[in-house]
């Protein structure tokens, strides 16, 4: 039953809606927390808003916990539904969530050059702070859970 191609692409099937799933779950259940410490509409307008919306500080630690915990969980997730080769799934997951990344910055750019020029410091701040968290979080995702998985399968 190891070597079933069928059951080897139903997992890599079911693998990267998993991981969505887990982006979501994990961007959902953080904000519930964010929102529940600052309160559930300051939270809404700072996410709701084009720049940091005068939270700077707060703005920042919530940003960067919220995108590295929910980018590391959807790579995490497709590796360990994905059966083999969990290094190369690990390289692979986590350079297509970057570029996912940095092509949202670049759609952003492009948008923001063709509309208004006259864009702030602090929404790019906003939108740099994104991609960085998302690389830096894709990146833990995959060393930890390939350190997991070379572990589980030592034993």
């Amino acid at each position: 039953m190891r070597n079933n191609i069928a059951i080897t692409y139903l997992r890599w099937i079911i693998a990267v809606p998993a991981g969505l799933l887990a982006w979501f779950g994990a961007n959902h259940s953080i904000g519930m927390t964010f929102g529940f410490i600052h309160g559930y509409d300051v939270l809404d307008s700072f996410w709701d808003a084009p720049d940091m919306d005068g939270m700077l500080i707060k703005g920042t630690y919530i940003i960067v916990i919220t995108r590295i915990i929910a980018s590391a969980s959807l790579v995490a997730v497709i590796i360990y539904m994905v059966p083999r080769y969990h290094k190369q799934v690990a390289i692979v997951a986590a350079a297509l969530v970057s570029a996912a990344a940095v092509g949202i910055l670049g759609f952003i750019l492009v948008q923001a050059a063709n509309a208004d020029p006259n864009i702030g410091l602090e929404s790019w701040y906003k939108h740099l702070l994104d991609m960085f968290s998302i690389i830096v979080g894709a990146t833990a995702g995959a060393w930890l859970a390939y350190g997991n998985q070379k572990r589980r399968t030592r034993a």
